[in-house]
């Protein structure tokens, strides 16, 4: 892996020899990816010195895996290296706000004109044919995006992964690896972690219509019976009988037992949020099928290795922004 630093109006520079350390990271609900390192500093010598506004290269060989631009850095009166984080082209998603108004527009449509809008380049979307009719008013980017694409997958019941890339914006459907990359423990697995967590659990949802009359009680007895009765209310307007059912079951789906997993391996650019892996550890009891929610990777002591959270069942990040435009 190299690393170069490229200043406005000057040479690239490598400076992977002057890194004492460097993380290149992502989770699920950020659509941007970020790489945080440490760079030998000396006063006055003639070592490259991250400045904000400078940008990032890292490759492996010849294949770009992130490009961005510094917007943090920090050094300490007694510090003998220079911290900088920079961001890819994905975070300025982040810090733009939006006002649209689209009528019948496909999330593919919406996300072209939000990224051109921005001069952010796009590099593949899934084509849905789904119309949208929403407006947005002072919206961040990246929440309408991931508006549009949650609408999609309410409509055709596919699960969407939103990441940037240094070629722009992707897209994809989140599916099954066909050549799922294995992590046991006689190979590249280091350890695992896993946690369970009911403290958010809903596991039952009272109907009310829009007098406040209670109307009927949808929940999962099993995990009443469990963890005790979490109740959530929705209310169903006029007509609207199979809408709060719906909201209801997702309270319901949303609202289950929670289960992270956390893994360290050995070091491998391809394990990226929205992929999937297939784990077999057996203190935990860990095997099957797991979809990456967040990747950490760094790169320290001449050693690389990575950490994944990991979730067993397939959820996007979703976005209700904006409203129905009518």
């Amino acid at each position: 892996m190299t690393l170069f630093l490229t200043k406005s109006g000057s040479a690239t520079r490598d400076i992977t020899r002057i890194l004492t350390t460097w993380t290149w990271s992502g989770d699920k609900a950020t659509i941007s990816r970020e790489l945080s390192g440490e760079v030998a500093y000396i006063e006055g010598s003639r070592l490259p010195v991250p400045e904000i506004g400078d940008l990032v290269t890292m490759l492996e060989g010849t294949e770009k895996r992130f490009v961005g631009v510094i917007l943090q850095r920090s050094l300490g009166s007694e510090d003998s290296t220079m911290a900088f984080t920079a961001f890819d082209f994905g975070y300025y998603l982040q810090r733009n706000d939006g006002t649209y108004k689209f009528t019948g527009a496909t999330p593919e449509e919406i996300t072209r004109l939000a990224c051109s809008d921005r001069e952010i380049p796009v590099s593949q979307l899934p084509s849905t044919g789904i119309r949208l009719w929403r407006k947005f008013a002072g919206v961040k980017l990246n929440q309408l995006i991931t508006t549009a694409w949650t609408l999609a997958s309410e409509k055709n019941g596919k699960v969407y992964a939103i990441r940037y890339t240094p070629e722009g914006l992707l897209v994809k459907e989140r599916s099954v690896n066909k050549s799922n990359l294995v992590l046991k423990a006689s190979s590249n697995l280091m350890n695992a972690t896993t946690k369970e967590d009911a403290t958010q659990m809903v596991n039952s949802v009272a109907i009310y219509d829009s007098n406040g009359n209670f109307l009927r009680r949808i929940g999962d007895q099993t995990a009443q019976k469990l963890c005790g009765v979490m109740e959530q209310h929705v209310t169903q307007n006029s007509g609207k009988e199979a809408d709060a059912d719906a909201a209801a079951r997702k309270a319901l789906e949303d609202g289950r037992l929670k289960k992270t997993v956390t893994v360290n391996v050995l070091g491998d650019t391809a394990l990226l949020t929205g992929e999937t892996v297939v784990v077999r550890e057996a203190k935990t009891g860990l095997t099957g099928v797991f979809w990456i929610d967040a990747d950490v990777h760094t790169w320290k002591n001449k050693n690389y290795y990575t950490k994944l959270t990991l979730n067993c069942r397939n959820v996007m990040a979703t976005s209700n922004a904006g409203s129905e435009e009518t």
